[in-house]
């Protein structure tokens, strides 16, 4: 060994040996690669499993979505099966989930479902379909990437059946999450809250004669510090987790002849507030924002296509709310021509409706594709870019066509449970 070797074997050692610079080193690292360093001696894999790394490490990295669970129930086919998608098109059809990716406890018999997904963290439930005992679902926060999981307790009372459960995990405030339990029955509502740092429940919201007005309570939707519940009838209103009180949300500024059916998506992405409907009509910005300017909108935005006559006068309406929830604002617009002409398949089969298509998400914080609409047509699922103006595909049903699905934002975490 020469004296050069010699001294690259001893700058080596040096890094290694020096527990400060490989606890920075491995912190900007993915957390799939993080994982696979616990095998190279005992003194990383103390450095790893301890709980200040994961939470500096979830903390110090931005959790912005590159990918997504893809569930699909395909029709007299149960149960439903789950994908992992690269939103980059890399579609990750051929490298299909462990299978023991949701066996992730074999205490307990059933079949476990993803309810939701929380920067990094899953919601899932598990029913034992053929038991005798009448308690409901078992919940479990689930933290795929680091294989680890916390059983929830049920919550006092009603326990878990007829409620609506909301995982709510925001690494840029705090290390730990919670869990929002809504009851809402014969105009009373109860709000219970978890929290894993207490790992107990509490009720924060107990009201008589509440008036839901058709309050969407199945699409609770965390941002900015609360749980949005829209509606489609009235203004909605928002749980303050910190302050445990309601506040109503105005309703987005959809036009008159806007029926409930046309609700496309109700989400949150990269600190800001969506909701998406199909609008007919209206391909104006400002009539779509009913005479409330946006601040980000422009006539790039407006998408159009020369197929005036393939589809009926359909377009696909983004609207963002404001920072203080007083107002919501016209963010992009996609009409459906241009969705049209992209998909052969709805040309090509006059049994299939342009009405077909159907919001997975609406993703920003991606700086190279700029705003992106996630969506499924007929036999495959799209994307599209408001920067690139171009659509891209990232799955394919094939050999299957018609499927329903849904997508779950999915980051890599190694925040703890």
């Amino acid at each position: 060994m020469n004296s050069l070797e010699q001294k690259n074997l001893s700058s080596i050692d040096s890094v290694i040996s020096n527990d400060d610079l490989v606890t920075e080193i491995l912190l900007r690292l993915p957390a799939k690669s993080v994982l696979k360093f616990k095998l190279v001696s005992k003194k990383w894999l103390t450095i790893i499993s301890d709980s200040t790394f994961a939470m500096r490490h979830t903390h110090l990295n931005p959790h912005n979505t590159s990918a997504f669970l893809l569930k699909l129930s395909f029709f007299f086919k149960q149960p439903p099966s789950y994908k992992r998608v690269s939103l980059l098109g890399q579609s990750l059809a051929n490298v299909p989930l462990p299978s023991d990716f949701l066996h992730f406890d074999p205490n307990k018999p059933g079949r476990t479902y993803i309810c939701q997904s929380s920067n990094g963290l899953l919601l899932c439930s598990k029913w034992r379909r053929y038991s005798a005992e009448r308690s409901g679902p078992t919940y479990y926060v689930y933290n795929p990437t680091a294989r680890q999981f916390a059983v929830l307790p049920s919550p006092p009372g009603h326990g878990f059946r007829f409620n609506w459960i909301q995982l709510v995990f925001d690494p840029s405030k705090s290390p730990h999450y919670q869990v929002v339990c809504t009851h809402f029955f014969n105009s009373k509502l109860e709000i219970q809250v978890y929290s894993s740092e207490t790992k107990g429940w509490k009720i924060s919201v107990k009201q008589e004669n509440f008036d839901s007005l058709y309050v969407k309570f199945a699409n609770g939707v965390f941002w900015n510090g609360a749980i949005h519940w829209i509606s489609l009838m009235g203004n909605g209103f928002s749980f303050l987790l910190d302050k445990e009180y309601l506040q109503t949300i105005p309703r987005p500024p959809l036009p008159e002849n806007w029926q409930t059916q046309n609700f496309g998506y109700f989400g949150a992405s990269a600190g800001h507030l969506h909701f998406i409907g199909f609008v007919a009509g209206n391909k104006n910005p400002d009539d779509l924002n009913m005479g409330i300017s946006s601040p980000t909108m422009s006539t790039d935005q407006m998408v159009n296509s020369s197929s005036a006559n393939i589809c009926n006068d359909e377009t696909i309406v983004v609207y963002a709310m404001e920072k203080g929830c007083s107002k919501w604002f016209v963010k992009c617009c996609l009409h459906l021509d241009a969705i049209v002409m992209a998909c052969s398949e709805i040309i090509e089969d006059p049994t299939l409706s342009p009405f077909s298509v159907k919001v997975l998400s609406f993703i920003e914080g991606n700086n190279e594709t700029g705003p992106l609409l996630v969506m499924k047509v007929p036999g495959k699922i799209m994307s599209y870019s408001f920067k690139d103006k171009s659509f891209k595909n990232i799955f394919r049903f094939a050999p299957f066509r018609r499927a329903s699905c849904y997508a779950f934002n999915y980051v890599e975490t190694l925040a703890w449970v």
